[in-house]
């Protein structure tokens, strides 16, 4: 009879701790950044067809009856397996100003936030101001971006505000919802 409980309490000890340790490192492939998106709009998500299965990418737009006022229309969330391409978050903001100057010599580039974690993965959150939109002019809006290292990929998320539209208020809602965003 003792043996049946030490056998069975064995396999619990183990079930629970491999349901909790399946838990504390996403698998390759799988693992994803999740942000919450501000309230006031409906969200649509759209898969971003990639021709590697080592980058996913996904645009949420904003859907209904507010999608015309909405100051930012696309989030674009891209998710870069490591395995395959063992990229970093240091120099992204610099890489990606250097690429915005080139059709802007204006743009200015805004580290808003740069943190470390405890097991050595960066984070940054940015704005590159004074670029431009696919239908606009050099000036005319603002790239705010946030870059991640997660355990196993390098998440990126992009959006754009026109720069009339980027209050204060408009601006601290977006930070405040990237960097409270969660990888899992």
């Amino acid at each position: 009879m003792l043996r049946i409980f030490t056998n069975s309490l064995f396999i619990l000890v183990a079930c629970v701790c491999w349901a909790f340790g399946s838990k504390a490192q996403p698998t390759p492939g799988k693992e994803k950044i999740v942000i919450t998106f501000p309230g006031e709009y409906r969200w649509k998500s759209t898969k971003i067809p990639k021709d590697t299965k080592g980058i996913r990418g996904t645009a949420y737009t904003v859907k209904g009856r507010e999608e015309e006022n909405a100051p930012v229309k696309t989030v674009t969330v891209t998710t870069i397996d490591r395995r395959y391409y063992p990229m970093k978050a240091e120099g992204t903001p610099e890489e990606k100003w250097e690429f915005e100057k080139a059709g802007c010599p204006e743009a200015l580039l805004d580290i808003v936030d740069r943190k470390k974690t405890a097991e050595g993965r960066t984070s940054i959150l940015y704005a590159i101001k004074a670029t431009k939109s696919p239908e606009g002019a050099c000036g005319s809006t603002v790239l705010l971006t946030y870059v991640a290292e997660g355990p196993t990929a390098l998440h990126t998320v992009e959006l754009s505000i026109p720069q009339e539209r980027y209050t204060p208020e408009l601006q601290q809602q977006w930070y405040d919802a990237l960097l409270q965003s969660k990888i899992e």
